[in-house]
């Protein structure tokens, strides 16, 4: 196998010391632009990269940040990703993804070979129920926790005002006459799931309804469950006016279930989804939903953490929590409750 070329054989090429090509390469002012641009012309002519594991050595981190997702299938964590991507791009970082599937081992495995690789920084999902080893872990190395929040671990964290969310949602419906709400969503064991489902049954009995427990369906945040759980509710004795989902894949499947069992949208049911995928633009006359701030909370987490790696040594006394607001996109999906459930509806 060919030998990599290394600064030496650049600078002996060059005519220059070894300490000039590595402050060309670094675009030190101190070097004169002719020859930062003739080093750089030579490195890319002779195909040399810079040694990360050397300059992870000599620094004490790598010019890595971590991205720690569920699900990259999910809208919202790909297009946080993409954004992240970007910021650490400008700032002549590598992104390195991993995929937890919501696994507390995995997610334990990716966060120990992020801190041997000496990564700058975590950005992290957490699981539903991380372990020990991995809470301790988060203790001694720089992350952000985004959009979930794990309490059992004081972290700077950046979300969505998910009681807003729903807010937004069951406001919506109830503005247009609807009292038999249904709710879709996660799990109330991480915060997102937890906080969606208080809003929700806040902004019901603000507005003096009743909350039916038959009706409130939280579990898994896949498109399985999404569909499942409204198959469960189109098939009850009385299925509910509108439904809220609480969920970006919740809301894919719970669609597919409304379509397959023919159900008119929105004059048997009124639907509200969750973020803003081409998806949810492109079903029937539009699905109204719950469009998050994705892209702008990436990037102030990015641009947070990378603050924080300047400031190695320094003890703060409290932790940043930063939250955005969604907005309502109103679409076809919603109008007011028809008089009577049609056949299908009524099984």
């Amino acid at each position: 196998m060919k030998q990599p070329v290394k600064m030496k054989d650049l600078a002996e090429a060059l005519g220059l010391s070894v300490s000039t090509v590595a402050r060309a390469l670094a675009d030190s002012p101190r070097i004169s632009r002719e020859t930062r641009e003739r080093v750089a012309e030579a490195a890319e002519r002779h195909g040399y990269v810079v040694d990360r594991a050397a300059q992870a050595m000599r620094t004490g981190t790598s010019a890595m940040v971590g991205l720690l997702v569920p699900d990259i299938q999910n809208d919202l964590y790909s297009t946080a990703a993409k954004a992240i991507a970007r910021c650490c791009r400008e700032r002549g970082v590598q992104l390195v993804l991993a995929v937890t599937d919501d696994d507390a081992a995995l997610e334990l495995h990716h966060l120990r070979n992020l801190r041997s690789a000496r990564a700058i920084g975590v950005i992290m999902i957490p699981s539903i129920a991380p372990r020990p080893e991995t809470l301790k872990l988060m203790r001694s190395m720089d992350h952000i926790q985004f959009v979930r929040h794990c309490p059992a671990v004081e972290s700077d964290w950046f979300g969505i005002e998910d009681v807003e969310a729903m807010r937004l949602a069951a406001s919506h419906l109830i503005a247009r006459g609807h009292r038999r709400i249904a709710y879709i969503g996660s799990t109330v064991a991480i915060s997102t799931g937890e906080l969606r489902l208080a809003g929700f049954r806040r902004t019901l009995q603000e507005a003096g309804i009743a909350v039916d427990e038959d009706l409130i369906h939280a579990g898994s945040c896949d498109s399985e469950f999404g569909r499942a759980a409204m198959d469960r509710l189109l098939g009850g004795a009385r299925p509910p006016t509108a439904v809220v989902t609480a969920g970006a894949r919740i809301s894919i499947g719970a669609y597919d279930s409304v379509r397959r069992h023919g159900v008119s949208v929105p004059r048997d049911l009124s639907f509200v989804g969750f973020g803003d995928s081409p998806t949810l633009r492109w079903c029937g006359d539009g699905i109204t939903t719950i469009a998050l701030p994705v892209e702008e909370l990436a990037t102030a987490s990015t641009d947070f953490l990378f603050r924080m790696a300047t400031r190695e040594g320094q003890v703060r006394e409290t932790r940043c929590k930063f939250m955005l607001r969604p907005t309502l996109i109103e679409r076809g999906s919603t109008a007011a409750p028809s008089l009577a459930p049609t056949a299908e509806m009524a099984g």
